[in-house]
């Protein structure tokens, strides 16, 4: 079967011809021409879009509030980045022109809403429709006559027809996706949850709910924090990110035996989280920030089984928690974190020769493979690690190194296989 495709850029349309012809991005159906009867039908649609990562080029694209309600203005911000450096933010790139499109019907016809040249970043306005609807957008970067596309970005407006869970943040599938389920922590829980015959509770501050504007801010840091990172950015197809409806608590990795060691991750999930939250790859508990005396006698963040917690105004802690929950990496630093070796593309190492017989892969040296204690300091390590000590993600909440790196790009291609 034979087609050609030709772009009318002046007005964002798409067609196909040859022997079936139609708009792009529109299914159609063709009989198939046999004289004996035994004809099929086949559904055909044709999709023409910029690729979404190039050389020196990345777009972020992003909306706030998150979660927007009936009749609320909604910005949309679109970002240019050139290639992140090791251990270092993405840099601003100014590109040769940045655009911003808004679809009512999830891209099938879109309205250009932005447009510049020359610029770093670019935000346009509109207004969230009626409750129950839907709006998407995407950005376009163009720099050197390279364009980078985010993807169309769909939005709950209010409450959604059915489910618990609201998509603030849909770009793809939820088989073929990464998902991100944030909860708001409402509810404080129990003190001294290992002892039946005291049932206080802590005071922690907590937020009102899911259409609480201080939650709503955290929230839309915590998803700009996952898109700080060029690997996460250039798979931003392939993120998805809901807001629960229902409330959640948690006690963080806290110490409750009183001896100076955090020795708890108190996590608190609804009863509904298998029927309305399964699909969840990430369940991230947000709380607004505690107050002094400091980590042991409040909360430490901490993630288990796929569940997080992450406090406000913590810079990179949600990201760190997120490479637990979400992509199975774990901690680099000494004596009191989460260390285990995967058993596919692993960050940390249970021996120094599985150290070894690995970091060749990683374009490292053996030098680069050094100790660490799971506990207490003592003559023999009990893990290894050969990322870099500093500026590192599952080390110091920074950046992906190599071997994380790694790991996330090894999951998102399971995502693309229906994996996640």
């Amino acid at each position: 079967m034979n087609f050609s495709i030709d772009l009318h850029p002046e007005n964002s349309r798409c067609y196909f011809t040859g022997d079936v012809s139609g708009p792009c991005g529109v299914e159609v159906t063709t009989e198939g021409n046999a004289d004996d009867g035994d004809v099929g039908d086949m559904i055909l649609m044709v999709e023409v879009n910029e690729p979404p990562q190039a050389p020196g080029r990345h777009v972020r694209c992003l909306h706030s509030p998150l979660w927007p309600q009936p009749g609320e203005p909604v910005t949309i911000t679109a970002e240019a980045f050139g290639d992140q450096p090791d251990g270092a933010p993405l840099p601003p790139l100014i590109s040769d022109q940045l655009d911003i499109f808004f679809s009512t019907d999830g891209g099938a016809t879109r309205q250009k809403i932005g447009g510049s040249g020359r610029q770093t970043t670019l935000s346009a306005s509109q207004t969230a429709g009626a409750a129950g609807s839907t709006f998407s957008y995407s950005c376009l970067a163009i720099d050197r006559l390279e364009p980078v596309d985010s993807g169309w970005h769909t939005v709950q407006v209010g409450d959604p027809p059915q489910g618990r869970a609201v998509p603030v943040l849909l770009t793809g599938s939820r088989e073929r996706a990464l998902d991100v389920v944030l909860f708001p922590a409402t509810t404080n829980v129990r003190s001294q949850p290992n002892n039946p015959s005291n049932t206080s509770l802590l005071t922690f501050p907590v937020y009102s709910g899911p259409k609480d504007a201080n939650f709503l801010n955290h929230a839309h840091d915590a998803v700009l924090e996952l898109m700080r990172e060029q690997l996460l950015l250039d798979n931003q197809r392939d993120i998805n990110v809901w807001i629960a409806r229902d409330p959640a608590g948690t006690g963080g990795y806290r110490d409750t035996s009183g001896d100076g060691n955090p020795d708890l991750c108190q996590h608190q999930l609804p009863a509904n989280l298998g029927t309305d939250y399964g699909f969840g790859n990430v369940r991230a508990i947000l709380h607004p920030a505690t107050p002094a005396p400091g980590d042991l006698n409040t909360l430490r963040e901490c993630a288990v089984g796929g569940v997080m917690s992450a406090e406000s105004g913590e810079t990179g802690v949600f990201i760190h928690e997120t490479g637990h929950a979400g992509f199975g990496l774990a901690d680099e630093y000494c004596c009191d974190g989460g260390y285990f070796q995967t058993p596919e593309v692993p960050n940390v190492y249970k021996s120094r020769d599985a150290c070894l017989n690995d970091v060749g892969s990683l374009s490292g040296v053996a030098g680069d493979c050094r100790g660490m204690d799971s506990v207490d300091p003592g003559t023999d390590f009990d893990f290894w690690v050969s990322d870099p000590a500093s500026n590192d993600l599952m080390n110091d909440n920074n950046f992906a190194r190599r071997a994380d790196r790694r790991r996330i790009t090894f999951v998102f291609g399971q995502c693309d296989q229906g994996k996640c």
